[in-house]
């Protein structure tokens, strides 16, 4: 018999494709960070969740878009080839798509390490590495042709997507290795979504299997001013409880809206995003060059 594949997913949010069920879970039974957005998607659905007006092109979504966003990169990974609990680095800086590719790697099963553009090609290699990562998502051409030839030389990568820009501006090829852009992840997501939840037979081919509150969702790395970078692995349950935390201090109420500033791969930026979205709030992202 074919060995069927196996898909972990979040209870939550892939609930009507896997579960056939589009209830939300109540706050107090997430499991997982990407179960949030199921609730904020019912609670505050037309309302303004991220505005991105510096990148090409502007971008703004909705709490219902950006649940479809997430749910969408997620399945466009799995169908280019990224598999449950496999490690994929994310080097890139503020955006929409950054929000939406972390989601997306999270509610897949995979786990994220995370980095901005700034570092070295050398410290990315290294963490690249270090990390046993399997795949590549980065900021955008630009980068890549900065770190590529490091790369090339020094790491298997199983495929690289770019969020913003044209695989057209990557300079140095990858012979073996599959470049695809934001749009085609996305693209592939949709298609691979619709067939799935109109095929029962397509959904035969899997053995889903829930993410735990104690699986592993990202790894940040340390600055390294004191020698290499070293991997701090947060799981779930660990951001789940900086998102609770804030609710009891920050007064944050639908239609407000927070200016990201800091890195997003930053614990702090990053909890306060994730509390964000909980309550509502219109996510506005921004870069000391365009304050």
């Amino acid at each position: 018999t074919k060995e069927k594949l196996l898909g972990k997913f979040s209870p939550s949010l892939e609930s009507e494709e896997q579960l056939s069920t589009k209830e939300a879970f109540a706050c107090n039974e997430w499991k997982t960070i990407p179960d949030i957005w199921r609730t904020s998607a019912e609670k505050f659905g037309d309302l303004t969740a991220v505005s991105d007006p510096y990148h090409d092109p502007p971008t703004s979504f909705t709490y219902k878009q950006l649940e479809q966003e997430i749910l969408d990169f997620c399945e466009g990974l799995r169908v280019i080839g990224l598999e449950p609990d496999e490690k994929i680095a994310l080097f890139a800086d503020n955006s929409c798509r950054w929000l939406v590719s972390d989601q997306g790697i999270m509610a897949s099963g995979a786990i994220n390490v995370v980095r901005g553009t700034r570092s070295s090609s050398q410290e990315l290699l290294q963490i690249y590495n270090h990390s046993e990562s399997v795949a590549l998502v980065l900021d955008d051409p630009e980068l890549y042709n900065r770190i590529s030839e490091a790369f090339l030389l020094q790491a298997k990568i199983r495929f690289i997507v770019f969020l913003w820009g044209e695989k057209s501006g990557a300079i140095n090829e990858a012979v073996d290795t599959p470049v695809y852009s934001y749009k085609d992840v996305i693209g592939f997501g949709v298609a691979s979504r619709a067939g799935l939840y109109h095929a029962e037979a397509a959904r035969k081919e899997y053995t889903y299997k829930t993410i735990s509150p104690d699986d592993i969702a990202t790894i940040v790395y340390t600055s390294g001013t004191s020698g290499n970078p070293k991997g701090v692995m947060l799981a779930h349950r660990n951001l789940l409880h900086q998102v609770m935390t804030l609710w009891d201090v920050v007064p944050a109420v639908p239609t407000d809206r927070f200016l990201s500033m800091l890195p997003p791969w930053h614990a702090y930026e990053r909890a306060a995003e994730y509390f964000s979205f909980t309550r509502g709030v219109e996510h506005v992202y921004t870069s000391v060059k365009n304050l």
